[in-house]
């Protein structure tokens, strides 16, 4: 054997570490592209949107969450899109572009978590499975608090995993991934659980307590700032309170069944159901399926595997258990979405160990195709109407143009508009300003004492505008199943809507179905 043939291997190990290193960024550069042409001016109606887009507007304005506009999660989506929009201006764009950043940092996370087992063409072929899945699910992406502490989760596992293969506890890795893992439970208070099962596993599976002081002095880190700012603000106590609010009536009105999908299953799965609506179903039932199947392959890996594989396989499904138990009580198709990165990394990784290593390359080819064709047969086809707004130049369907193009000519910007029950979009989109604390009154979930609130603020500052969707039982119960039936209707708002507003449209109906009434002179 010649001295070149004794250096192949390592030479090969190399080469292959080396396009390890490079996945991840170009994982990311494919991603974002495909993420902003997909949804960086797509705007449509959703319902939880505008919590967070109107919030961070409220904050670029200079008010203060809790103590001047009711927040039902953590601070930290609110402070983080508000900075975006002072320094980038109150656009959809900005904000959506950061969502883009987050959804590419997914994959590339997928990808650089399931080069750790397989080689590079495997973990892109898998990132770019699930960056299809995201462009080509029913359920359209846009602004929530979930991406945003999620991506911050993930960033915390990749830390720990880093800090633990390099075997240096006092590097840099552990505190950063508390730091990460404190901005998450920042932003959803839930993901407490995540940071939890990190600091349990570095304590007892990564056997490190200098690593788990640093993680723990890392999640201190992002918590001291934020309270100090809450304390400062004088929002700190109502934030605690809120928070109590949340476990008596949140969790009620909110819980959903696992896997709840809101009649995907009558409206996509029927025969003679096109290639692209099945790609639409399978898309939107898989984060449904990703648990189970991840809890079967590492139970086979477990089995089978060599110790190091097992200790890393433990911390990945440790994280994404704790990602799951966050999303409680939603368990719904929808909101196992937000979370599904975890269990499609862990899907990935206990199918590299399980599977011979010269099936991986195959694999890879097969996923390749399989995104492609994928891509290609479900992108939408619609075309989209550019619309100008406050919020910037947005492309909606032909429906949603009609739909805000009446609102836009009736309501300017600047005018005062009360939006009732559920759609803080509108107040984002419009420019329009909210008299009362509260951007959403939900229906079955709000109790007496937060309707007397918002009434009474409408009573001292009455909004010239109203915009009313009537939501009918059916749709409430659609949406939020466990809705407390005694609070579907608030009949006290509504008088005070029948008694100094009345309906500014002809036929008394603008074409989404809502009511637009106008202050009585």
């Amino acid at each position: 054997m010649t001295t070149l043939q004794k250096a192949d291997p390592p030479l090969r190990a190399s080469r292959a570490a080396a396009l390890n290193r490079t996945a991840p960024p170009l994982v990311f550069i494919v991603a974002l592209p495909l993420l902003w042409l997909r949804f960086g001016h797509w705007f449509y109606l959703s319902i939880d949107e505008g919590i967070y887009l109107e919030g961070a507007r409220r904050i670029a304005s200079g008010q203060v969450p809790y103590r001047d506009f009711f927040v039902l999660t953590g601070p930290g989506t609110f402070w983080f899109y508000g900075g975006v929009f002072h320094f980038f201006g109150a656009a959809l764009a900005s904000a959506r572009f950061v969502l883009c950043c987050e959804l590419a940092s997914m994959c590339a996370a997928i990808s650089w978590l399931a080069g750790r087992f397989a080689g590079a063409a495997f973990a892109i072929a898998s990132a770019l499975l699930f960056l299809v899945m995201l462009l080509t699910s029913l359920y359209p992406l846009y602004i929530t608090h979930r991406w945003d502490s999620n991506t911050f989760a993930l960033l915390a596992l990749i830390f720990v995993w880093s800090a633990y293969v390099s075997k240096s506890p006092t590097g840099p890795h552990y505190l950063i991934a508390g730091v990460c893992a404190g901005i998450a439970a920042w932003i959803t208070p839930p993901l407490l659980m995540v940071a939890a099962a990190l600091a349990l596993w570095i304590a007892l599976g990564a056997k490190s307590k200098l690593g788990f002081w640093r993680f723990a002095a890392g999640i201190c880190l992002p918590s001291f700032a934020a309270t100090g700012v809450l304390l400062h603000e004088g929002a700190f106590g109502i934030m605690l309170r809120t928070l109590g609010w949340d476990a008596s009536n949140y969790a009620g009105a909110n819980r959903i069944a696992y896997g709840a999908l809101a009649g995907t299953f009558r409206s996509f799965w029927r025969p003679g159901a096109t290639l692209a609506a099945i790609v639409h179903f399978s898309d939107s039932i898989l984060p449904v399926l990703l648990p189970p199947l991840a809890m079967l392959g590492c139970a086979l890996v477990f089995s089978r595997s060599n110790r190091s594989a097992r200790k890393l396989l433990g911390l990945l499904t440790v994280v994404s258990v704790g990602s799951l138990l966050a999303c409680y009580p939603r368990f719904g198709a929808a909101q196992l979405l937000f979370g599904s990165a975890f269990f499609w990394a862990l899907c990935t990784c206990a199918l590299a160990c399980l599977l011979p290593r010269r099936a991986h390359s195959w694999l890879a080819a097969g996923a390749f195709l399989i995104a492609g064709a994928g891509l290609f047969a479900a992108w939408p086809q619609e075309p989209l109407k550019p619309i100008e707004t406050p919020a910037g130049v947005l492309r909606v369907s032909r429906r949603q143009y009609v739909q805000l193009n009446d609102l836009l000519t009736a309501i300017k910007p600047g005018e005062s508009l009360f939006v009732y029950p559920y759609l803080p979009s509108l107040y984002f989109v419009l420019g329009a300003n909210n008299p009362t604390r509260y951007a959403w009154l939900q229906p079955g979930m709000m109790g007496p004492s937060d309707v007397h609130s918002a009434l009474t603020e409408l009573k001292t500052r009455p909004p010239h505008w109203i915009v009313w969707h009537d939501f009918t039982e059916a749709f409430i119960l659609k949406n939020w199943p466990s809705s407390d039936r005694t609070k579907l209707r608030f009949p006290e708002m509504e008088q005070f809507f029948a008694t100094n507003y009345h309906v500014s449209t002809p036929d008394g109906v603008v074409p989404i179905g809502y009511r637009l009434l106008e202050r009585n002179q």
